[in-house]
């Protein structure tokens, strides 16, 4: 039979026994399998690595659509399309919080001090220290570890982490891997990945490397990219401005035009070419090439000086066709930014183009569940890598890595809704239903320090709840349940 619960001699709760046998060791490499993905060959390159370079202000955007497949129309597109890179941006810095938590549990689900001070120490060694011996670090911090990762999730819809090892298969660092190198071969059961440098096949059959995907199509093995939907969006985008900006100074802005006046030219002509015709038609093309190329390399400021053999004006586009062209322009311009916004699966006050503001909150807050997905992600990934890296040195037990909630309000502004939260936390560990070690964590993001007198289950906190939300003018929140109270009267009055 299950067990459903006990208390050790400090009074917490803690979970039953676990009932499964535990999983047998892990059989993991002694050095990194996976390679650096900007690699083109597995070998050593003795001359420098290239620099890429889109030369994005000299190529014509719409060329970037005859990439080589998907993934690098889109990463094209990423770093050429405003609308794409705004999206990408805003999902980074809104997706991935600054804060978070790391937690390791029995696989009963009580929480193993002892492991979660390790999980701890180790993930500040792979991001903080890495391995001097190495010379130059390939590690880096989490933040930067994680909008790489997240950079992977949105453009090919997964990511992919190895948890490298030294000689004593201690962890070592964290080393990202692009899945545009992975590919996946087939096996007894399921399948198993490989990475594809140069050709050139690495195995990565290893309890030490780690992947997911976002919203994974059962039909295959591969992961589609979150902005997928987006791309004829974006490419009609590219095109139409491409089109508006060659025809911007025919349509919109005023022209300069010279007239030339025949008679009082021909007037001028010698007589050996006025009865020439073969020279007369050279004189005629020189006399245009010539104002041609004097007008045209006019400045704004330069003044233009003719005989009156020559007539100049300015002329410009009618008033109600050039109105006509700008309202039908804005209609389309409209048309393919939703579609585009829609594609790539971010709401219009993201990217600035909610000009009324009615409609801000409610994006914003849908704009925030889309985001959460790398949060989720995230989490996933680095709980398994940091429940690998403690099960290696011999802890039998699972971590949490938790990144904070997603919340766009200024820190000011919530700390009204951290007072709530630690008046929650405290009434549970206050009647027992929340251990030290968690009650601590959530509260601190570290263990409890030396010294700390156990409070789990001694009832220390009062009945009274904290419920006070003085940002809410029409929620019970904002007051005391006395305030709650009706005005009406509890009985008729007397006359």
């Amino acid at each position: 039979m299950f067990s459903l619960g006990s208390k050790d001699s400090s009074g917490d709760a803690q979970a039953g026994p676990g009932q499964l046998p535990s999983p047998a060791p892990l059989k993991a490499p002694n050095r990194a399998s996976s390679l650096p993905s900007f690699k083109t060959q597995v070998a050593k390159s003795t001359s420098l690595l290239q620099r890429p370079d889109k030369a994005l202000a000299n190529t014509d955007a719409i060329t970037f659509r005859q990439g080589a497949d998907t993934r690098q129309v889109i990463r094209d597109y990423a770093q050429a399309s405003p609308d794409l890179s705004a999206t990408k941006n805003a999902y980074l810095r809104v997706g991935i919080p600054e804060n978070y938590t790391v937690m390791a549990r029995d696989m009963d689900g009580a929480i193993n001090v002892e492991a979660t001070k390790l999980a701890q120490e180790i993930l500040r060694r792979v991001t903080y220290l890495g391995d001097y011996s190495l010379g130059y670090n390939p590690s880096t911090d989490l933040q930067g570890i994680s909008e790489a990762l997240g950079g992977e999730g949105l453009l090919y819809g997964s990511m992919a982490l190895e948890l490298v090892l030294d000689k004593q298969r201690q962890p070592l660092y964290f080393q990202p891997v692009s899945t545009t190198t992975i590919r996946f071969k087939e096996e007894d059961g399921g399948v198993y990945p490989v990475q594809v440098i140069g050709g050139q096949e690495t195995e990565l059959d290893i309890p030490t490397f780690f992947y997911v995907s976002i919203d994974q199509n059962l039909l295959t093995a591969y992961s589609t990219s979150y902005f997928e939907a987006a791309i004829q969006s974006v490419i009609a985008d590219t095109q139409f401005l491409n089109d508006l900006r060659r025809s911007m100074q025919r349509v919109i802005q005023p022209r300069m035009v010279a007239r030339i006046i025949e008679e009082k030219v021909k007037a001028s002509i010698p007589p050996d070419i006025l009865n020439d015709p073969d020279k007369l038609s050279a004189f005629y093309t020189t006399l245009i090439e010539t104002l041609t190329s004097t007008i045209s390399g006019l400045n704004p400021e330069d003044a233009l000086v003719t005989f009156d053999n020559v007539e100049c004006k300015m002329i410009g586009s009618d008033g109600a066709s050039q109105g006509s062209i700008a309202d039908t322009l804005s209609a389309v311009q409209k048309l393919i930014e939703s579609k585009l916004a829609a594609g790539a699966k971010t709401m219009p006050a993201i990217l600035g183009r909610d000009a009324t503001g009615t409609a801000a909150t409610t994006s914003a807050m849908l704009f925030l569940k889309n985001a959460d997905v790398i949060r989720r992600k995230l989490n996933t990934l680095y709980s398994r890598a940091l429940t690998v890296a403690v099960r290696l040195l011999g802890q039998d037990c699972y971590v949490e890595f938790k990144y904070e909630k997603l919340d766009l309000r200024p820190d000011s502004e919530l700390e009204a809704y951290k007072s709530m939260k630690q008046s929650r936390v405290l009434e549970l560990l206050s009647i027992g239903l929340m251990s030290d070690e968690q009650a601590c964590i959530e509260l601190t993001g570290n263990l409890p320090p030396e010294g700390y007198k156990p409070l789990a289950g001694t009832m220390f906190k009062s009945s009274k709840v904290d419920v006070a939300n003085p940002n809410s003018q029409t929620s019970v929140m904002n007051g005391s349940p006395d305030n709650l109270k009706s005005d009406s009267p509890a009985a008729p009055k007397g006359n």
